[in-house]
């Protein structure tokens, strides 16, 4: 089932985080579904959101330590 989920995204590398709706795809065999709880957000990441690496596209949701709940496993996970 695909999921609507809500972020802050930049748009451009000189814009600021804004809140963004977008949609998951259905998870694959090979996914781990998490319910991301908190997320922090560290200085790769703002390097990603400003373009500093040359590799951004637009738009992007910084942030990928996170806590979280594990919701779902797919058929071919044997660990995580």
């Amino acid at each position: 089932m695909t999921q609507t989920v809500q972020g802050y995204a930049a748009h451009s590398h000189d814009t600021p985080l804004v809140p963004f709706s977008f949609k998951r795809r259905d998870p694959r065999p090979d996914d781990v579904v998490i319910d991301i709880l908190y997320t922090g957000v560290c200085h790769s990441d703002l390097h990603t959101a400003r373009n500093d690496w040359g590799f951004t596209t637009y738009p992007v949701v910084p942030g990928h330590e996170i806590v979280g709940r594990v919701t779902a496993v797919g058929s071919g996970v044997d660990k995580f």
